[in-house]
């Protein structure tokens, strides 16, 4: 059984963690940008993209992880000065093709920087037409989404290029009526096997998408595995465990 993890940030773990992903079956992740840390200016922004591109690519390709590239300022992320530049920085990463995707970006409180900061970078994006991965946070989700919709509807020209990650349950019918990709996180404090094998029997596979949401949270390497593994054992049909584990996912980032 083979799967694509389409929501990681490896360069929170260590090299078993790589390895096990490796010789498990995982055949690709996207790396997301994401740090737990309000840069004081762009330079900080600059680095750690430059890191990414660089250093961490490196060391997933030696692994033999076939990777994609999403950056992207996260809604955490946002410099407190310079924010200009750090935004150019985001043109220059698609304009030098130096990612295959957006993110992830978001809202965490939905405060007017953060909305202006996640336009301006949802018109990069179209621009470039290049894939969204898109940010939700733990508290107040649902009124949080409400606003995020509301924005991508009058923002994303494409919906079936946009991942909305780390969704409950009951917010996946909003998200798919919408043609947006619905992203399901398993992991600790977030979901479940058993939550997407809810979802994939009442919703159907098609635009749901399965991550580990790797990083520094409690967070299993092989948690998209374990997921397929679970829903076969639980009775769902391979297309179905195909589609939310790997396919889906290929289809959206891989091009």
């Amino acid at each position: 059984m083979k799967c694509i993890d389409p929501h990681t940030h490896t360069y929170f773990r260590g090299p078993e963690d790589l390895e096990l992903m490796s010789v498990s079956g995982v055949e690709g992740v996207v790396l997301c940008s994401y740090f737990p840390i309000q840069p004081t200016g762009a330079s900080t922004v600059f680095d750690f993209f430059k890191f990414l591109a660089e250093e961490e690519a490196a060391r997933l390709a030696s692994y033999g992880i076939d990777f994609r590239l999403a950056m992207g300022i996260h809604p955490k992320f946002i410099p407190k000065y310079e924010l200009d530049l750090a935004i150019e920085r985001v043109l220059a990463i698609f304009d030098n093709a130096l990612a295959n995707a957006l993110g992830e970006v978001g809202l965490e409180t939905g405060s007017e920087d953060e909305v202006d900061v996640l336009v301006k970078q949802l018109r990069i994006a179209n621009e470039y037409d290049r894939p969204v991965i898109v940010y939700t946070p733990q508290k107040n989700k649902e009124t949080v989404v409400e606003r995020l919709l509301q924005i991508l509807k009058e923002e994303c020209t494409e919906p079936s290029r946009v991942v909305v990650d780390h969704l409950t349950p009951p917010l996946v019918p909003k998200v798919r009526e919408l043609g947006f990709n619905v992203g399901l996180t398993v992991q600790q404090g977030k979901l479940t096997p058993c939550d997407v094998k809810e979802v994939v029997e009442k919703h159907g596979p098609e635009g749901v998408i399965v991550n580990s949401g790797l990083g520094c949270e409690p967070s299993d390497p092989l948690a998209v595995l374990r997921t397929a593994k679970y829903l076969d054992r639980s009775g769902i049909g391979g297309r179905d465990i195909q589609l939310v584990t790997y396919s889906n996912a290929r289809s959206v980032i891989w091009f």
